[in-house]
Parts: structure tokens; C-alpha cells; sequence
């Protein structure tokens, strides 16, 4: 993409458009470590990168398989990228915004192709989309460089970029072959390699403007982004796993088999805190309440048992909202309001049953819509969670690195190398516990 790239990326700092609400003074004490400014720019990237990659592996499996709901996935995918824009224009101006998404679309024009040459078998189209993707990589590796002025280099960012267009790929291509045990660990590892981006980015803007950014790669930044990824991989998981049940999909199994891997993290994280009796009752009431009803919600609407489907309904937002909120209440010591913990253990229900329900129905483009809001309320829930474990637990996550590290000599900080390799590698720190579920009413994106 040819433009004067100095010019264009002029910062302009605009962070309430970022974040409404966000505080003036960044390094203000009296905000939570989970909530500092570097945090929660890290957490949005978060949301909006990782749902990017789920949107695209969605697409393509559903190109593939010429599902009825491809053109609805498709432009979900074109909202996400368009939901990027005012982001990066809050710190880099509105050409800056524009310039990225522009970029960015290159990537969901080339998987897109991709996916459509693979159905059709035509070699041509596929060798032109993997050129597309490529520049995309290039291209956004060098915007990137450029733009954090060196803070996030160039060829760093250009490796990770491709090594997330690896993922998406290989489980695209594996769920082509028939491999889905092998496709939907890479899906897995690919989930955990592109929340890396959102501590790489934001740890390069904190370092480029560290007056209006704290350091977003704490241990509390960290926790806080681990425990969004769980979350945000559940409800991903969900929705793949029961539309693949009502669907009949060869690789329904195989979806299953993935939710159990994201359940066993909540699982062990769970007993690292508060021992192995408590997280087999967690378990007990998640398997049992919660995902197998999810499953028998998906057997009644298939045989349009409609009793047994709002038998299952009920379960989810009711039973076991309560049960669950219940459990967190004790386990956090009222760190988790009873009340809030319910309602938004409901709200993540009703989210994903609308989305299911109206995927059945027909209606791909509300599903979407649905199915868009319902993965921002899992980050409303680990800003929750993590903010109350961190509060439970403040000795675990004490921040002994001084905050902005002296230059190493090699064209950088230790800031900015921790960074590249967290996005590389992602934090080695799991989910130790739960916290207060706090519900955002969500506007429907376009």
C-alpha cells in the first residue's frame, strides 16, 4: 500500500473515544490494576482481535460447508474490522484509523477467497488469495512499525502477524482433510496466540505515550487478559459446538472435545486457589447444568420438541444462573455480588441461546448481531472476575518490575522484547478464581 506513512500516523490522542469513561491521569492510584488506562486499551484490543479470529475461522468453515449463514458471518466479520477503526484513530487520527482497516480488510477479502477456492477446487483463485494474505501481513507489519515508532518493531510484528494467518489456516485446511482433533487444537492454540497482539500493541503504545498509558502488561493486566480468553473462548466454543450438533457435523465431536479442554482450565485454575474439592463441585455444576443442557437444548430443537427446549431454557438462565452465582458468591467471599453474579451469568445464557435460536430460525444477520454482543459480555465478565480475584488475592499480583525499563541497546526497551514475546507465547498465568460478573448493555453493531 503506497502512502507516506510518518504523515498519516501523526498521533492524535484522543482516549475517551477509546474508552468513554477513561480517567485523565492514567497513573492514577486509586484505580483497580485490573482498570488502569494501559489495561483496558490492552482488553479492547483483546476483544476485538480475538473475536476477529474467531469470526474468521467461523466464515471459512461455513463458506466450506455452503451454510446459508456465510453471508451473515461474513459481514459480522467486516463489522468487526470497521469496530477497529475508532480505536486506532483515538491514538493515531482518523487517517491513521482508516489506513488500518484498510489494511485489515485484505485480510477477510483473502480468507474469504481462500475458503471459496478450497470448495470450488480452483487452484488459480487460491494462489491469489494467499498473495492477499500475505500482503496483508506485510503490509500491517510495517503500519504497525511504523506507527509505534519503532516501539513494536517491524519485523517482529510481520512474524506474529503470519504465524496468526498460520492458524487460521492450518485449521481451516485440517477441518477441510477431515483431521478435527488436529484442527481444533490449532484453533485452540490460535485463540491463545492472538490475545498475545493485544499485550504486543498496547504495550507499544503505553511505551510511545506513557503519559496518557500505564503499562498494560501487569501482573494484573496480564491475570485480567487470561481470564477474558477463557471466557471469550467459551462462548466461542459454544456457538461452534451447537450449531455443528444441530447440523449434524462430522466434526461435532470434536467441538465437544474442545469446550471439555476449556472447561478443565477453569477447572484446574480453580483448584489452584481453592483446592480440589471446590473446583469438582464447579465442575460437577458446569458439566451437568451447563454445557450437557446446552446439548439437550440443541437434541429438543432439532426434533422440535418444544417442552424439552424450554425445559433446557429454563435450566440455563435459571437453575443454573443461580446455582453458579451462588457458588462464586461463597467462593469470593461476597467479592461477587449475589445478585449481579446471577444476572449476568443470565445475560451470557440468553445470549447464547438467542444466538442458536435464531441461527435455527433463519434470521443469520440478528444471530450475528447477537452472537457479536454476546462475546463483549464475556470481557464485561472478566473485567469482573478478574478484578475480584485480584482484589481477594492482592499478594499474587504485586508488580515488582519497575514500570518503564532502560533501553537494552538493541533498538528498544526490555518493555518492548517482553512484549513481542508475550505476544508470541501469552502469559504462562492461568485462571486461578472468579470475581464479581458485571453485565454492559451492548449497542448492536452494524
Amino acid at each position: 500500500m503506497n502512502m507516506n506513512w510518518k504523515k498519516v500516523l501523526a498521533p492524535v490522542l484522543g482516549a475517551a473515544l477509546l474508552m468513554p469513561g477513561m480517567a485523565t491521569n492514567v497513573l492514577a492510584d486509586e484505580l483497580p490494576p485490573t482498570e488502569t488506562t494501559g489495561v483496558e486499551l490492552r482488553a479492547t484490543l483483546d476483544s476485538l482481535l480475538s473475536e476477529h479470529y474467531a469470526l474468521a475461522v467461523d466464515s471459512m468453515m461455513k463458506i466450506y460447508d455452503e451454510d446459508e449463514a456465510a453471508e451473515a458471518s461474513i459481514a459480522a466479520l467486516d463489522a468487526n474490522a470497521a469496530d477497529m477503526e475508532p480505536v486506532i484513530a483515538s491514538v493515531y487520527g482518523e487517517e491513521g484509523g482508516t489506513a488500518f482497516v484498510e489494511i485489515f480488510d485484505k485480510h477477510n477479502t483473502g480468507t474469504d477467497d481462500y475458503a471459496a477456492a478450497v470448495r470450488d477446487g480452483d487452484e488459480e483463485m487460491k494462489e491469489e488469495a494467499l498473495v492477499e494474505i500475505q500482503s496483508f501481513v506485510d503490509d500491517m507489519g510495517a503500519f504497525l512499525g511504523t506507527a509505534t515508532e519503532g516501539n513494536l518493531p517491524e519485523d517482529g510484528a510481520t512474524a506474529a502477524l503470519r504465524e496468526h494467518e498460520d492458524y487460521v489456516q492450518d485449521t481451516f485446511d485440517l477441518y477441510v482433510d477431515g483431521e478435527y482433533e488436529a484442527a481444533y487444537t490449532s484453533y485452540l492454540e490460535g485463540f491463545t496466540q492472538i490475545f498475545g497482539a493485544g499485550s504486543a500493541i498496547s504495550g507499544a503504545i503505553s511505551a510511545q505515550f506513557p503519559d496518557q498509558f500505564s503499562d498494560p502488561n501487569t501482573p494484573a493486566g496480564d491475570f485480567r487478559s487470561t481470564v477474558n480468553r477463557i471466557a471469550a473462548e467459551h462462548f466461542a466454543l459454544a456457538q461452534l459446538s451447537m450449531t455443528k450438533g444441530y447440523n449434524g457435523s462430522e466434526d461435532f465431536d470434536f467441538a465437544d472435545w474442545a469446550q471439555d479442554q476449556n472447561t478443565e482450565e477453569f477447572r484446574a485454575a480453580l483448584a489452584s486457589v481453592y483446592g480440589e474439592e471446590a473446583s469438582n463441585q464447579f465442575v460437577q455444576l458446569w458439566n451437568n447444568q451447563h454445557i450437557s443442557v446446552q446439548g439437550d437444548l440443541v437434541t429438543a430443537v432439532a426434533a422440535d420438541d418444544q417442552q424439552a427446549a424450554e425445559e433446557a431454557t429454563d435450566t440455563l438462565t435459571n437453575t443454573f444462573a443461580t446455582d453458579l452465582g451462588t457458588f462464586l458468591n461463597s467462593a469470593t467471599e461476597d467479592r461477587m455480588p449475589l445478585d449481579e453474579t446471577i444476572a449476568g451469568v443470565k445475560a451470557h445464557e440468553t445470549s447464547v441461546i438467542d444466538t442458536f435460536q435464531q441461527y435455527v430460525s433463519g434470521d443469520y444477520e440478528t444471530s450475528y448481531e447477537t452472537y457479536r454482543a454476546g462475546y463483549a459480555i464475556m470481557f464485561d465478565i472478566g473485567k469482573g472476575l478478574s478484578g475480584a480475584i485480584v482484589d481477594q488475592f492482592p499478594e499474587n499480583f504485586e508488580n515488582t518490575a519497575p514500570e518503564k525499563m532502560p533501553a537494552t541497546g538493541l533498538g528498544g526497551t526490555a518493555n518492548q522484547s517482553n512484549t513481542m514475546i508475550l505476544w508470541i507465547t501469552l502469559s504462562t498465568m492461568v485462571l486461578l478464581a472468579a470475581g464479581t460478573i458485571t453485565y454492559r448493555q451492548t449497542k448492536n453493531q452494524q
